[in-house]
């Protein structure tokens, strides 16, 4: 007997026993009574041997049941322990995180997502560091971290968890001075405000997608800004255009902030990775925060696509 199913089978064997039958044990386990039979074969053939013995009005242990009845209550009030003991362990987990996080992704999102992470588990510390530098993970001392693009450091095991849609935006006063461009050549025709970092996506370039047709553009920058955030704020005050994420872009565009240019294009979406040291043994309060992140980043990105947040 190797696997949970197995477990599950003795575990109904047991509840026959003290039920007296099977169909008062179905009735305890609230399954079909023959569900619980063929389970009850099933662990019968595995052990090579008949557990019960059925008449028309009784029902008995044989030999093998009452051995098999002695040694399974044993190893399920084990398995009981174990496993209240691994809950309690995951409910009260313990220590410090240092987690690290691209600015912008990290103030509106990863930070949320942390404090009612926190919330669940009280007795976890952590400190968030927003560094839109390429990080040495492990150097560092980093337990896990949220970045987009290609990771720089061959010590962290990474996987993708979302993506970031994002938009071509000016502000209104840039475009009152300048034509609005009709396909991407004309884009070179205006300003280009890019993200300092140069590991980033939106340094000098931006590839735009139309059905089948891509259009790769590179841009001169006329200014380079450090963070999404400072980069909508010089876009907002006319400095030039810009990509920003759709979750920024598309409340300025309804406040009439910005003008989405060339609506019929789009940009091949951003990746986020969530990465972590290449460890065999995580520490559990690293293991948690990891599967938290994982499921949680992606719908806070979604409720902020559609403005929910």
């Amino acid at each position: 007997m190797t696997n949970l199913n197995d477990l599950q089978h003795i575990r109904e064997f047991v509840q026959i026993a003290d039920s007296g039958s099977i169909s008062a044990a179905a009735k305890v386990l609230s399954m079909a009574q023959p569900t619980l039979s063929r389970h009850l074969a099933a662990l019968e053939t595995q052990i090579g041997s008949p557990l019960l013995r059925r008449d028309t009005h009784t029902m008995s242990l044989t030999e093998a049941g009452r051995i098999l009845l002695a040694d399974a209550r044993e190893l399920l009030n084990f398995a009981d322990r174990l496993g209240s003991r691994l809950r309690s362990e995951r409910q009260s987990l313990r220590g410090h995180l240092r987690i690290v996080s691209v600015v912008d992704v990290g103030q509106w999102i990863v930070s949320r997502v942390l404090s009612r992470f926190q919330k669940q588990h009280p007795h976890v510390t952590m400190e968030l560091h927003l560094i839109n530098r390429p990080t040495k993970f492990v150097k560092e001392g980093f337990d896990c971290g949220i970045m987009v693009g290609a990771s720089t450091d061959r010590h962290v095991t990474v996987r993708k968890i979302a993506q970031l849609h994002r938009r071509i935006v000016a502000a209104p006063s840039l475009m009152r001075d300048h034509a609005m461009p009709r396909q991407p050549d004309d884009l070179n025709r205006l300003p280009w405000l890019g993200i300092l970092q140069p590991h980033f996506y939106a340094r000098d370039r931006v590839d735009l997608i139309r059905k089948q047709k891509i259009s790769k553009l590179k841009f001169a920058p006329v200014m380079l800004l450090d963070t999404v955030t400072a980069l909508r704020e010089a876009t907002i005050e006319g400095a030039g255009f810009t990509s920003l994420p759709e979750w920024m872009a598309m409340r300025d565009i309804a406040a009439g902030r910005l003008v989405q240019l060339l609506p019929e294009w789009r940009i091949e979406p951003v990746d986020l990775h969530l990465a972590h040291a290449s460890h065999e043994h995580l520490p559990q309060r690293v293991q948690s925060v990891l599967e938290y992140l994982a499921a949680e980043i992606p719908q806070e990105i979604n409720r902020l696509d559609l403005g929910e947040r």
